[in-house]
């Protein structure tokens, strides 16, 4: 039987976490889970916030290696200008990635 994936181009607004971390929390605030994701077509999860740092940053989760990213992944050099496009870094990288809002079995 096969697990049909519904998604949405991945954004700042839809991966970001809804509970986040931040040096600057007065209480301690226990992260929210990172979304499911497909990252150019491999499962895994994401999430965009500030992670315990000073900086949002994007980190990416995967269930098998990416040919230029790993099994885990994080940066703060990152934009979504392009919903479902992310480039990263400064030589122009960028890769897919799309939130998995349900899985329908048929």
């Amino acid at each position: 039987m096969t697990t049909k994936k519904c998604t949405e181009p991945g954004t700042e607004q839809n991966l970001a976490l809804e509970s986040d971390a931040h040096p600057f929390d007065a209480e301690p605030v226990i992260p929210s889970p990172p979304h499911p994701v497909l990252v150019d077509g491999i499962c895994g999860v994401a999430a965009i916030g500030s992670h315990g740092t000073y900086s949002t940053r994007i980190k990416l989760w995967l269930s098998e290696e990416h040919p230029e990213l790993g099994r885990t992944f994080s940066t703060k050099y990152f934009r979504i200008e392009q919903p479902g496009r992310v480039e990263w870094g400064h030589q122009g990288q960028s890769f897919t990635i799309e939130k998995i809002l349900e899985e329908i079995t048929p």
